[in-house]
């Protein structure tokens, strides 16, 4: 593998295990115990941090490497894949990619100031819902044949999950 396929792929797909380790935090289906308390909250914020990290390393290699710094080439890239999908070729989503860049570290900051824990239901699950769309479309939708074998184990484990997982007082 090329130094920029490995840093354009191989940070996509350490983003995602940080993405999946989080949701699984809000799921509390940790795989630390909940026992130790603040320290599985910082733990669980700094794979938070890092998958922030991963993702603008992402970010900046794809710009670097794949687009040459041009909006116009990312939009048009991002454009072509839609339509070798849908038939429709529009490349819309890249901001989508441009909201998360700036999204997602004042959710750390949030993070950081209240704790993971502590956050209000509904901006948790706004958070999934735009995380797991931007995740889904760039890995089912867009991504190798083996991802979509992935979601599926993952929806199904949290589907089946997530029953057993609430309290009256929580949406998660």
């Amino acid at each position: 593998m090329e130094t920029a396929d490995l840093l354009v792929l191989g940070t996509a797909r350490l983003v995602v295990v940080c993405y999946l380790l989080r949701l699984l935090y809000d799921l509390r289906i940790w795989p630390w115990p909940r026992s130790a308390g603040a320290s599985a909250d910082r733990i669980a914020t700094a794979i938070w941090c890092s998958g922030f990290l991963l993702y603008l390393l992402h970010f900046f290699a794809a710009f670097h490497f794949v687009h040459h710094w041009s909006h116009a080439a990312a939009y048009a890239h991002t454009a072509k894949q839609t339509a070798s999908v849908t038939g429709i070729a529009w490349g819309g989503g890249i901001w989508v990619n441009y909201l998360l860049t700036v999204w997602w570290p004042v959710d750390i900051w949030f993070s950081i100031r209240r704790g993971l824990a502590r956050l209000p239901d509904w901006y948790r699950l706004t958070l999934h819902v735009v995380f797991g769309f931007i995740l889904f479309n760039a890995t089912v939708v867009f991504g190798a044949r083996f991802w979509k074998w992935i979601f599926a184990i993952l929806l199904t484990g949290t589907g089946c999950t997530l029953p057993l997982r609430r309290s009256p007082k929580r949406f998660w």
